[in-house]
Formats: structure tokens, sequence, C-alpha cells
């Protein structure tokens, strides 16, 4: 009977944090709406739940003595979380424990622990220690804490009161540590598991995000941020502009210089842009071929036209020799676009004007900025 609860209690362990796992140490936390610190009062909820249904699965000895280890969740907590989680688990474990055991002794003993631990977690976070480092002050503490409780438990509640019966008491501990070691290694296990698949999938994803070549987001990520930032400038009627940026007479350039000084060209112009648009709150993107693309989401379309003939003149200054341009080194043509989103798929037309001023541009003589 002792062997299934505790196999029962593993698989609620194993369970829980596997189903909440994105949530507590995932990128699936990052989607949730709500401030950080709301999110973190939610991981403190989700804990205290697990504190709940630990306290609804004790293993009982065969002296009769309640064995749990509802102080697992806390522990989690003081590893992997910040303050604000761990005020939030503390304030939800104390109403529960009030509610379940009532205010007496074992109640008192609880308070105690958890408010102990509290303070251990709020003192690591101010110091910032790091998870090896909590994981080996928490973990001694635990159990001596644990084995003083009991002794305190099994001496002011059991019979007889005031004695110790020695046998029952290491029973209880020696079942409190098969239950909580393995429990607590469980969890860490499945902690670091989920983060380090979250980001291998992160580099996955940025992988698929960046043009191979010059370093920049590809068209598809592009895309996906444009219609984004379109829904944000009809939430918020707000202007949004576009840059669309071609590399003049580029394909002779490549016909003549050969492909690879064409990359490395390219290279050299993606540098300078992302250099330009970083301190900007800009995106940049590879659009295809020689062309590229800057969205400005909070820029007018003076303050990018500003941004645009600075550009220009930058690429210029590189002075690369480029014998097929009537210029003799490379320059740009760029088109700009801007308008305040009536809908989240105004974004096509932000795309369209662009490449209209781009056209614009190449048809004046190149090497210049239009609207």
């Amino acid at each position: 009977m002792i062997v299934k609860n505790i196999l029962i209690t593993y698989t609620i362990i194993i369970s829980f944090f596997y189903l909440t796992s994105s949530i507590l140490w995932g990128e699936n936390r990052k989607r949730i709406k709500g401030s950080l610190r709301f999110q973190d009062i939610l991981i403190g909820v989700l804990l205290s739940l697990l504190t709940v249904i630990l306290l609804y699965f004790p293993i009982v000895t065969d002296n009769g003595t309640n064995v749990q280890i509802k102080t697992l969740a806390t522990v989690i907590a003081v590893i992997f979380f910040g303050s604000t989680t761990l005020i939030s688990l503390f304030l939800c474990n104390v109403i529960w424990f009030y509610l379940i055991i009532g205010f007496n002794f074992t109640f008192l003993i609880d308070f105690f622990s958890l408010f102990t631990i509290l303070i251990i977690g709020i003192c690591m976070n101010k110091i910032k220690w790091k998870e090896k480092t909590r994981i080996a002050i928490i973990f001694p503490f635990i159990v001596i804490f644990k084995i003083y409780a009991f002794y305190l438990i099994d001496k002011w509640i059991y019979p007889p009161i005031g004695e110790i019966d020695l046998q029952r008491l290491i029973h209880t501990i020696c079942y409190w540590m098969i239950m909580f070691v393995p429990a607590l290694l469980l969890s860490i296990h499945i902690a670091n598991q989920t983060r380090n698949t979250q980001s291998k999938l992160k580099k996955l994803e940025n992988i698929a995000s960046i043009d191979g070549l010059t370093g920049l987001y590809n068209r598809r990520y592009f895309d996906e941020k444009l219609l984004k930032a379109a829904h944000d400038s009809y939430r918020s009627s707000r202007e949004m502009t576009l840059l669309m940026i071609d590399v003049d007479y580029f394909k002779k350039y490549n016909d003549f210089y050969g492909h690879p000084q064409g990359d490395e060209c390219l290279r050299k112009i993606a540098f300078i842009l992302q250099l330009e648009v970083a301190c900007k709150s800009g995106l940049c993107a590879r659009y295809g071929g020689e062309e590229f693309s800057i969205l400005l989401p909070k820029s007018t379309l003076e303050d990018a036209s500003i941004i645009a003939n600075r550009l220009c003149h930058l690429i210029k200054n590189l002075d690369i020799e480029h014998e097929q341009s009537d210029k003799k080194i490379v320059t740009l043509s760029i088109g700009l676009a801007s308008l305040k989103a009536t809908n989240s798929q105004d974004y096509q037309k932000l795309i369209k004007k662009a490449d209209l001023a781009l056209y614009k541009s190449k048809h004046n003589g190149r090497d210049q900025v239009s609207c």
C-alpha cells in the first residue's frame, strides 16, 4: 500500500510539471497576456495547487503517521523563480493550510516552515545566486528543518504526549526522504529538460527566420512582423513607415565581378543597414536578391526620409567599386511609404506604396530616395 501511494505521488508530480512546464519554464510564458508580475503571480498560484494536491495524497506509515511532501512546490519556487512567485505561493499556501488543516500546532509548524523558506528565497533572489548554489543551500536546510518538525510533532501531537517514539520518528523521516528526494530530483530534471527543449526550439526558430548570407531577417519573418505592425497601427492609430531598398545595377555587378564578390557586397550593405536601423527601433530584412526592406513602426515619413538619405550616403561612403554603374560605385535606390492602418491587412497597401516609390527612384536615375 505504501509503495502504491509513493508511485501515485510521483505520478502526480510528473504529470503536474509536464502539463504546466510550458507555463512555468517555457516560451509560452511570454505569450501569456498581462505583465511579468501577473505571470509570476499566476505561477505561484499554479504551484500552490500542487501543494494542495500533495496535501491530499499523504503516505500513511505502519505507525499511523501521515507523511507529506507539501513543501516541494515551495522549494521549486525558491530554486527557479523570483520573489513575486514566492510571495504569491506563500500567501496561497497559508490560506489553503488554514482551510484544510485549521489553526493548530501543525499549522503553526507549516506556517513557520513556509515563512522561513520564503525569507531564504527572497534573500537568494536579491543576491542572485545560481540554481546549483540554491539547491546546495535549500536542500540540507529543508532536510534538517523537517527532521526537527517531525521531532516536535512526534513529541507533542502523537501519544504519549511529551515523549519520543524513536522507532516511529525514524520511520517517518525515512519515508519522507524516500518521497521528497526523488520528487525534487524529478522536478529539477523536468525543469531543465523543458528549458533545454525550449532553447533548442528557439535556436531552430532563429535559423528559420534569418537570411544565411547577410544575417538579417528573411522575408517570411519580415512579413509576419509587418502584419503585426499593421495590427498595432490599427489599434493605436499610429503611423508606420516602410523602406524598400534596391542595390543599383546589382545584376551587372554580379556578372562583372562574380557571385562571391557580389555576396560580399551584400554583406557590407546589410551590416550598414542593420547598424543604422538598430538604434531606431526598426526591423531590417533581406526581402529578396539585392532588395532589402526596413520597417519603422514608430517613425513618421519625415523621420524615415532622413534615415533613408543617410543610408544612401553611408553606402556611397563605403566606396565599393562598380564599373557597370554610371556612378562607378555601389549606390542605393530607396522607396518610402507611410500610413495609418485602417485594418490589419493594410500592410499590403503599404508594400504597394513603397514599391511604387522605389520604382520612382529607379525611373528618375537611381541613387535617390522617393516617397
